[in-house]
């Protein structure tokens, strides 16, 4: 066989044609963030049981993170057409998979970081010069603030960054997420309070944002645990800011690397923001650029963005396997956006002394 038949070969292999797959094909799909689709298991597969005699189903739910675009007219993860079961490394024809989509099950954590450096103050906040950058952030954040908490299952946490080396809560109250809309927009207002904005902003006029991203990570992550792959929280960074690093604490390759594969993470870029970078951060369908005169506008796309990105659902199916332990995977194809990818179940047990009856 010749070189190029060898090749073809092995291309039509690893495409997956037919509807045969096994453990090693499945363990060879990416869950990384890299802009591509992710299912993340957020509720473990249990039994519910029907009324019939051994009737019943099994049922997890998956949240995703980077949905395509195109799915915000047709959402094809309601499709159960695109599932399969995957029962010990093999999909079975005669598994079942029902999918309905749920209203927000797991307590969602935000982080709204906010660059309140030199350039962000230097139009003035709370004054009568209501165009001011700073007055805009104020009434945008609030805005966003409001339509987050009344949306869902949020809670919000507010930091700041500048030059400091660390970021630091808006005030006592902000330091940990929470849905009090009253502590959350007094927050905020500090910024109309000059004895605040002398005392604990100015002066600091550097931009310390790689390393403000790298803490907000670590932030988000001691609230949600990002080491539990099957948490029940979930964590986003929302960034707002007009500038680049300057400050030079953080090398840009180390605050990349820092970034959390189980953190959505989204930018807001105005005037001079290193818009490039801040792609980087979030991906480019996460990130936001606006004047500085319609402030507003991108904090309305990222509420949009979060809320449309804060998916979950409910996965019931019924395997083929009819008898003992069963290692389950749950794989989502599009063929036509070439995305394939999959959550990992721990193992389900089947009672032998039943009959199995699927009341899908």
């Amino acid at each position: 066989m010749s070189k190029i038949a060898v090749l073809i070969t092995i291309f039509l292999f690893l495409s997956g044609c037919g509807r045969v797959a096994d453990e090693n094909k499945s363990s060879s799909l990416s869950t990384k963030s890299s802009g591509k689709l992710q299912l993340i298991t957020v509720k473990k597969s249990r039994f519910v049981a029907n009324n019939d005699i051994d009737g019943g189903h099994f049922q997890t739910i998956i949240r995703t993170l980077n949905k395509p675009i195109s799915y915000k007219q047709i959402d094809l993860l309601e499709d159960s057409y695109h599932y399969s079961l995957v029962e010990n490394g093999k999909i079975k024809d005669e598994s079942i998979i029902r999918v309905q989509k749920t209203d927000n099950t797991v307590k969602s954590k935000i982080l709204l970081l906010l660059d309140l450096s030199g350039s962000i103050l230097e139009g003035g906040c709370g004054d009568s010069n209501s165009d001011s950058v700073c007055n805009q952030l104020i009434n945008s954040s609030n805005d966003f603030i409001d339509n987050i908490i009344k949306s869902g299952n949020f809670e919000i946490a507010i930091y700041y960054f500048n030059s400091k080396k660390s970021i630091f809560a808006l005030s006592p109250q902000t330091e940990f997420p929470t849905a009090n809309l009253t502590i959350l927009k007094n927050a905020v207002e500090q910024l109309t309070d000059p004895n605040f904005v002398n005392t604990y902003l100015k002066g600091y006029n550097s931009t310390n944002l790689y390393g403000a991203i790298e803490q907000s990570g670590e932030k988000i992550c001691s609230w949600i645990g990002c080491e539990n792959k099957n948490g029940f929280e979930i964590g986003s960074v929302v960034v707002f800011t007009d500038g680049r690093d300057e400050a030079g604490i953080v090398g840009k390759k180390e605050m990349l690397k820092s970034l959390k594969d189980q953190i959505q993470y989204y930018t807001i870029g105005i005037g001079k923001a290193d818009n490039e970078t801040l792609k980087e951060i979030s991906g480019k369908d996460h990130h936001f650029e606006a004047s500085e005169q319609n402030i507003q506008s991108a904090f309305t796309q990222t509420y949009e963005d979060i809320l449309y990105n804060s998916s979950f659902y409910r996965i019931n199916y019924c395997p083929a396997t009819l008898d003992g332990a069963v290692k389950i995977k749950i794989l989502f194809e599009d063929e036509d956006q070439k995305i394939k990818t999959f959550t990992e179940e721990e193992k389900i047990t089947i009672d032998s002394n039943s009959d199995f009856r699927c009341d899908l």
